[in-house]
């Protein structure tokens, strides 16, 4: 408490202006004076109100007069830090990258200064032409000092420079430090937490590409199966046939008919029910192999045995991203470059005992450096940290589930679920893909709110979230923390947040079992 009240005494100091600050600010151009170890700051720019034109990316408008500072840490980590001229409000924030990162986030630094934060962003240490070959030295051993930067070093480097460079900037250091980011954003964030835990003190983690070493092999397992099981890609058309009928089926089982599976945790469609009958058009049913495929999709990739190695996708979420004509190109790079550290590898040459070893190998080689799913939090929870991490349960790329096992893990080691609750929530979100999006209402003002349950102690009980229909109409409804989920009481209109209660969503533990591996 008398952390949090001196941090609040900070922040009104910084916005009452020049008489309050604690030591002379420094000019934006005189920043390029400051001497940072392992570092060079290569422009200091005061730019205008109005618009700007990024080094790459569209131009940005709207923008308040701000300070623009780029530096760049040995050997080729790039870091950019806006810094609003007149109308910061005493804090920072991190915005985080997504996929393989390789390039600086212009709209969350555009999104951060209109907001009033002194905000950063990193390109993680090599461009984003590079794609996931930055992993692969030309002679095919791996760069494991460019893969820490990517996971993990180029994170800590922002955290530290982009603040040394508010503190001159502004003559006092941020009260309230941020994190905002989802997919390797949301990684990103969740590995400050676990391993820098005094870097921020609230954060933002949307869909997480932790477990980084599993779920991307896990990603290829969709084309594996469909090339085994039918010989090939299975169509377009019978993808979305299969996903729309999984939906028919368990859409109303929460006492809501809206085209959302509310829970898919309980959702047992079996694809057997859309194999061809005489007359049916095939553009829209299966064979009995596609209809094994798909049942395999929907579980996850296994042992030849049949044990589980990870997770599938929810049914209800999108098959074509995964499980499309092409492989999802992270997913094969993986296997070509970071696993067998073969440029002319080809995946489709793996039998299932194959694909077993290789996903043993990546855990081996990875896990340590970019696993990111270690749950002791502790030091995050003794620092005073809030987090708020959210997915949506339609996700096409990163398994729900695989999140879900990640939290079951945090209540398991930090005390309990009450405890975890003081500092740590969950959120799905049902019908919703990656990042946002799909047929599910998305959520709404998550980082309004966890600023809210840092400085004023108001954990969110729920998070709104909201769609427009194409016909106009509105949909709202509440996330509800995990492990509850939201039901209709059966009053009023099923469209609004206030007829919903939160309730025990009662999964089953098994359905969430893998097992981590341990750190070396």
């Amino acid at each position: 408490m008398l952390r949090q009240m001196m941090l609040i005494a900070i922040v009104s100091l910084a916005v009452m202006g020049p008489m309050a600050e604690a030591a002379a600010p420094t000019p934006c151009a005189d920043l390029t004076r400051l001497a940072l170890p392992e570092a060079t700051i290569t422009a200091a720019e005061q730019v205008p109100a109005g618009e700007f034109a990024p080094p790459a990316g569209p131009r940005l408008t709207g923008l308040p007069a701000f300070c623009r500072v780029a530096i760049t840490v040995v050997p080729q980590v790039h870091i950019e830090v806006w810094l609003p001229s007149d109308s910061w409000n005493g804090r920072f924030r991190g915005e985080g990258g997504g996929g393989y990162a390789g390039s600086i986030s212009y709209g969350g630094l555009a999104a951060g200064i209109q907001a009033g934060y002194a905000t950063a962003s990193t390109d993680t240490g090599h461009p984003a032409s590079a794609g996931g070959t930055f992993a692969l030295n030309a002679d095919r051993t791996l760069n494991m000092a460019l893969i820490r930067d990517f996971a993990e070093r180029s994170l800590h480097e922002m955290a530290v420079k982009a603040k040394a460079i508010v503190n001159a900037y502004y003559g006092m250091t941020p009260a309230f430090s941020y994190w905002n980011g989802c997919s390797t954003g949301g990684r990103q964030g969740l590995i400050a937490a676990q391993r820098f835990p005094d870097e921020y003190d609230g954060l933002v983690i949307g869909a997480p590409a932790i477990n980084w070493d599993r779920f991307i092999p896990a990603e290829l397992w969709p084309q594996l199966v469909a090339m085994r099981t039918t010989g090939g890609p299975i169509a377009a058309s019978k993808l979305t046939a299969v996903t729309k009928a999984a939906i028919a089926a368990c859409d109303a089982t929460d006492g809501v008919k809206d085209g959302i599976i509310d829970d898919p945790r309980k959702c047992t469609y079996d694809p057997k029910a859309l194999v061809c009958r005489a007359g049916d058009d095939p553009a829209g049913c299966l064979s009995l192999q596609e209809a094994d495929a798909v049942r395999k999709i929907w579980n996850g990739p296994t042992t030849p045995a049949g044990k589980r190695l990870w997770f599938g996708l929810e049914r209800g979420a999108p098959l074509g991203p995964l499980a499309g004509a092409l492989a999802f190109p992270i997913a094969s790079t993986h296997f070509q470059l970071w696993i067998h550290q073969d440029p002319m590898f080809d995946w489709r040459t793996l039998t299932d005992a194959q694909f077993e070893t290789d996903f043993k190998a990546s855990q081996d080689k990875f896990h340590d450096v970019i696993g990111t799913d270690d749950p002791d939090l502790q030091g995050f929870r003794r620092s005073g940290g809030k987090m708020i991490i959210w997915h949506g349960e339609a996700d096409p790329l990163i398994f729900p589930r695989g999140t879900v096992n990640y939290f079951d893990r945090v209540i398991a080691q930090n005390g309990g679920r009450r405890q975890v609750d003081e500092f740590a929530r969950l959120f799905l979100a049902p019908g919703v893909g990656h990042c946002g999006g799909g047929d599910g209402p998305n959520p709404t003002g998550m980082f309004d709110l966890v600023v809210n349950w840092v400085e004023k102690g108001v954990a969110p009980a729920t998070v709104p979230a909201t769609r427009r229909r194409q016909d106009g109409t509105v949909v709202s409804r509440p996330l509800c923390p995990y492990p509850a989920v939201a039901r209709w009481n059966g009053r009023g209109s099923p469209d609004e947040t206030v007829n919903f209660s939160c309730v025990d969503g009662q999964h089953r533990q098994e359905d969430f079992q893998v097992v981590a591996p341990a750190r070396k």
